[in-house]
This record gives C-alpha cells, sequence and structure tokens, in this order.
C-alpha cells in the first residue's frame, strides 16, 4: 500500500465533467454517491489502460462482494487522449466492461488534480473510511489486492466500533439503537441488541410466585425436564425443556389433558409431529422427537428446537405496523418456509401472527428472520379424511373463504392467509373485522378487502400480489407460498 496523496478528507465529487450512469449527482442517495457512513473506494480508470480494464472486474467483485459490509464504489474516468473525452464512447465502454457503480467523466482533470496523482498513475484506488477520511490509496495492476487488505482491516475495525444498519447498509454513531432512515434495530458491535431480549422477555407468560405451575422441574420420559412455561394454545402448552443427557435447552409441546381422551385432538397432535418432522428448513421449526407416554402430566409430547424468538403477533402489537422494507423481508422469509411445506404435501391451516416467531439477527442470519411454527392443524394431503367433513378449523381473521365453509383446503388456502397477515403487517389493520366470529367469515365470503392505503408507500407490485392472495376464487391467487413470494420480490 503506498502513502496517501490525498490530504485528510474525500474531495468534493461534484467537479466532475459529467455522470455518466446516473442521472445526476445532486441527490447523492439516489445515485449510489453517498458517502456517509459508507467505506468508500474511488478508482480512476481508462479505457487506453490495458491495467485499467484488467483490473475493473476485480473492482466489480470487490464491489459486489463487498456491498453487505456497507462499501461503496465510484468509479472516475480520466481520458488520457482528445478521442476519451467522447461521453458516447466512455458509456459504451462502461457497459461492455460491467462498470455498473456511478462513473464520472473527468474531462477537466479537476478530480485527478484534487486527488493529485499523475497520468502516469493509471489505475489509481482511494480508499476512505465512513467519514471521508483517506485511508489507504494504492495504483497499479496489483491495486486493488492492496486496498482489498486495507479495506479489510478497515471494517473489523469499523464492525467492532459502530452500529451497523444491514438493510440501509451504512454505519451510524456509536449511541445509535435504531436507523434513522428505515427504522430497523441496528447490529450492535459486540452484543445483542436489547429490542429482541425486551420483546422476547414481555412475550413469555407472567410467572406467577403463588399456585406455580406445577410441571416446572417435571420430567417427562425421563429425558427432559421442564424449565419454564413459554406459551399455551387451544390444545398444548410450550415449555423450555432441558435434555437430561445433553444438556441442552429445547421447546417441549405438551397436549392438554381435557384432550387426552378426544382422539380426534391426539390424532391431529400426532400428524403434527409427523408433518413437521418432514421439514427442513430454515424458516421453520424443527421436530426432534415425539412421545406418547402413561405419565398424566403430559401424556403426549413433541420436541422441537428451542428458538429465542418473539411471537410477531406481540411485535405488531407494540409497533401497529412495519416499514415496508422490514416487512418484504420478514414475508419472504414466511413464504420461503411455508412454501418448504408446500413442496411436502403439507398445508398449514392456522397460519396467524401468534404462530410466527421473528428472532434477532446472528451469525447465520444478517436481518432478524422467521420461523413457522405450530402445524399442529396441518393436514397431509395424502391424509383424504383426515378430518370429519364440514369441519372448520383455523383463525377466523385469517380463514380463507372455502376454509370459513369447511371445504377442503390446499396450499392456495395457506395463500389467502399469508396475504391477510401481510395486509396487516404492512397496515396495521387486519383484511377484515366484525364483532362475531360469523360477521368476520361474512365478510372473508362475500367482501373485498379495503385497498392499501397510498400514504404507506407500498409498492404496486406487493399490494397487488396482496390483494391477488386475498381472492375469493383460489383459482385466482397465486397456487403455493412460493408463487406468491416470487410476486413480491
Amino acid at each position: 500500500m503506498s502513502q496517501p496523496k490525498v490530504e485528510l478528507t474525500l474531495p468534493p465529487l461534484a467537479t466532475a465533467t459529467e455522470w455518466l450512469n446516473r442521472a445526476t449527482a445532486d441527490n447523492p442517495q439516489k445515485t449510489g454517491l453517498e458517502t456517509k457512513g459508507h467505506p468508500t473506494l474511488i478508482h480512476f480508470w481508462s479505457i487506453s489502460s490495458e491495467e485499467s480494464k484488467t483490473n475493473l472486474g476485480q473492482v466489480a467483485q470487490l464491489r459486489d462482494q463487498r456491498r453487505r459490509d456497507g462499501l461503496r464504489v465510484i468509479a472516475v474516468h480520466s481520458p488520457q487522449s482528445e478521442a476519451e473525452e467522447d461521453s458516447r464512447v466512455v458509456r459504451e465502454a462502461i457497459e461492455r466492461l460491467n462498470v455498473t457503480e456511478p462513473c464520472a467523466l473527468d474531462n477537466n482533470q479537476r478530480l485527478r488534480d484534487a486527488f493529485a496523482f499523475g497520468s502516469d498513475d493509471l489505475p489509481s484506488y482511494f480508499l476512505f473510511d465512513t467519514d471521508g477520511n483517506l485511508r489507504g490509496s494504492a495504483k497499479g495492476a496489483s491495486g486493488v489486492d492492496a486496498i482489498e487488505d486495507q479495506l479489510d482491516e478497515m471494517v473489523a475495525g469499523l464492525r467492532a466500533e459502530f452500529p451497523f444498519c444491514p438493510a440501509c447498509e451504512r454505519f451510524l454513531n456509536k449511541e445509535a439503537m435504531f436507523c434513522a432512515e428505515c427504522g430497523l434495530p441496528l447490529s450492535l458491535p459486540g452484543t445483542a441488541h436489547p429490542y429482541y431480549e425486551n420483546q422476547y422477555q414481555a412475550s413469555l407468560p407472567t410467572v406467577r410466585l403463588y399456585d406455580l405451575d406445577p410441571l416446572i422441574g417435571h420430567v417427562i420420559d425421563g429425558k427432559y425436564e421442564l424449565v419454564a412455561k413459554l406459551g399455551e394454545g387451544g390444545m398444548s402448552v410450550v415449555y423450555r425443556a432441558r435434555r437430561a443427557h445433553i444438556g441442552d435447552d429445547v421447546a417441549v409441546k405438551i397436549l392438554l389433558g381435557k384432550f387426552v381422551k378426544d382422539d380426534a385432538a391426539l390424532q391431529r397432535f400426532r400428524r403434527e409431529a409427523r408433518a413437521a418432522a418432514m421439514l427442513r428448513h430454515p424458516n421453520v421449526i424443527t421436530i426432534h422427537d415425539f412421545g406418547k407416554t402413561d405419565d398424566d402430566k403430559a401424556p403426549a409430547y413433541i420436541v422441537m428446537e428451542f428458538v429465542r424468538g418473539t411471537p410477531l403477533r406481540d411485535l405488531l402489537k407494540s409497533e401497529n405496523h412495519f416499514p415496508v422494507e422490514r416487512a418484504l423481508r420478514l414475508m419472504r422469509g414466511i413464504c420461503a418456509g411455508v412454501s418448504a411445506a408446500h413442496r411436502q404435501g403439507i398445508v398449514h391451516r392456522d397460519l396467524k401472527p401468534e404462530n410466527i416467531l421473528v428472532v434477532a439477527p446472528d451469525d447465520d442470519f444478517e436481518f432478524e428472520s422467521v420461523r413457522v411454527v405450530d402445524f399442529g392443524l396441518a393436514k397431509l394431503l395424502a391424509d383424504a379424511g383426515a378430518g370429519p367433513a364440514g369441519t372448520v378449523v383455523g383463525t377466523p381473521y385469517y380463514m380463507s373463504p372455502e376454509q370459513g365453509m369447511g371445504e377442503p383446503l390446499d396450499t392456495r388456502s395457506d395463500v389467502y392467509s399469508l396475504g391477510a397477515m401481510f395486509y396487516e403487517m404492512l397496515s396495521g389493520t387486519r383484511p377484515f373485522d366484525a364483532e362475531t366470529v360469523s360477521g368476520v367469515i361474512n365478510h372473508h365470503l362475500y367482501d373485498l378487502p379495503p385497498p392499501l392505503a397510498a400514504a404507506l408507500g407500498i409498492p404496486r407490485r406487493v399490494s397487488t400480489a396482496i390483494m391477488q392472495a386475498l381472492a375469493k376464487d383460489p383459482d385466482e391467487r397465486p397456487q403455493t407460498a412460493g408463487d406468491l413470494a416470487r410476486l413480491i420480490l
């Protein structure tokens, strides 16, 4: 790495003769010229310099691979002859050479003079930190390699010291907790964001100091010691448990005692274990074990991976609705998990915010991620007649018209439920509401959902996809969760 020639800070770029593949440099956020909060690489090149053109492939690879680290790359074409000052010729060259970053035409040599290098120094590379301070420079055939080494060192230092927004791909000041642009909880250096821990703790049942849960401390099948209650549903209770022989934490779902003598409930519980155990996907809770015992306290149970996540319902209660980009990321993850089930012929039949866990970013997921849970109402398509004819199961607010009528269901019913859930995630309101269950079902059967408000800034492709998912006729909807995901990409 050669010694930097530019003093202190990034020179102004507005002195460029012309910006070739961006409309203007007046709006830096929309033109890719915003450098505040971003490591920034400025590279000077020329179509007459063979080293320059050879290195453009390396620059493109660095640009694309390190974008998630906030790197922004800006090209400057420094003409070496009068013929190279023709913007049409250079524009054709950048299209041919995959120069997709903002590229300035420096015919008047003002940028070259500002960066203080000579015409024989092409290609030249200048690396600036998030505050626009020069951190290193290099030139020649090995210049990109030298810059990449410096970038690795700089990004490691930034990650260790400054919060980072993975959505906006920029670093913020040390005191920031949420992104000022998108509102997303930031990735904090060296620690988990308290937002996720606070939401997780708030979602847990209140621990009573009297009339304690009698199952706490109970060991099931000699293998699973129940440690804490995580939640309760219509037919089961979920506990955090410790595996006796391994020592790690798992989640154990226990069938409520009142359903033990209900053959239909036991069959449904058994179907949940079988259906969910078939799925292996990062957006679906993994099933480890299933058992039926003579223990009156835990006659039937399912053992699942323990995920420290917050139900989507609790996040919606605290935030009402999500910014579009955050909602879209969550929606894509939900669709991915449900799509994995659809590919195996499994219909969830009870998709709702309560059955989606939102998990904090970690080493495996740069953004918060989701897990689809509770296949207690899942139906294997191969199990024709698994439930009584005309049985209505599900949650009314997210129930498809055919589900409300007690008709046979397929993947398109899940798509309708996803549409209803996504509508709420973006708007803060359900598509249909009423004082009675029958009133909600009637809305699903006969009424169109209110249009999503223009003020929410939802892209047309997304609002259109949601309305298609909420079509009354299953044939008019996307046929699977994967089809819906492709419409909102």
